[in-house]
């Protein structure tokens, strides 16, 4: 009889969205899936006279993941059998924080670009796409480009109370590390966000 008190308002929680649980395992999760307004968040950085070519550092961003993220905002692991480069198909698991886990997959690779699609219990329903753009002169522009929708309203309220900005500093870490495996010298970056229901 101990906890029976707990299973309407968890049944309720679920049904309302304020609360997700992968009840239909790992699948992938579009902003379909989610709640409240799209978010579409595009953050960059400019390199100007790189050692490397643009391609060579997505590819870097795709295969050395766990590294390029700073582990203290968001713990990237991959899951997959066996070795070899990672794919279309890999998952990774990501600690967010240190408190909140979350799963995405690789759905698409290509010479400039990689994105990734949010499995459930992620925090966010939606994809990530990491890419690079050729600019005037020996020079390029890496972008981190997010579109997704909190998978909760519970996460959508942290979202908006500092998990957001928490966010921010983890793919501008991400970028500048690139920075860095690129030889080259920033030259401009940059963030913009926006809504629609």
């Amino acid at each position: 009889m101990k906890g029976r008190w707990l299973v309407v308002p968890t049944v309720a929680a679920y049904a309302t969205r304020t609360l997700r649980v992968p009840l239909a395992g790992w699948s992938l999760t579009g902003e379909a899936q989610g709640v409240g307004p799209v978010t579409r968040r595009v953050y960059w950085i400019d390199i100007a006279s790189p050692r490397r070519p643009e391609t060579e550092v997505v590819t870097h961003l795709l295969q050395h993941l766990p590294e390029m993220i700073p582990p203290v905002l968001a713990a990237f692991r991959r899951v997959r059998r066996g070795g070899g480069p990672t794919g279309v198909g890999d998952r990774f698991t990501v600690l967010m924080l240190g408190v909140r886990r979350g799963r995405v997959q690789v759905v698409e690779v290509g010479p400039t670009h990689f994105r990734l699609q949010t499995l459930r219990q992620h925090s966010e329903s939606g994809w990530i796409e990491f890419r690079s753009e050729p600019l005037v002169g020996n020079s390029y522009r890496l972008t981190v480009v997010s579109q997704v929708r909190a998978s909760s309203w519970y996460d959508r309220a942290t979202y908006l109370l500092g998990v957001g900005i928490l966010q921010r500093m983890t793919w501008e870490s991400g970028l500048r590390r690139a920075l860095k495996v690129s030889g080259g010298r920033k030259a401009g970056h940059g963030t913009t966000t926006v809504e629609w229901p």
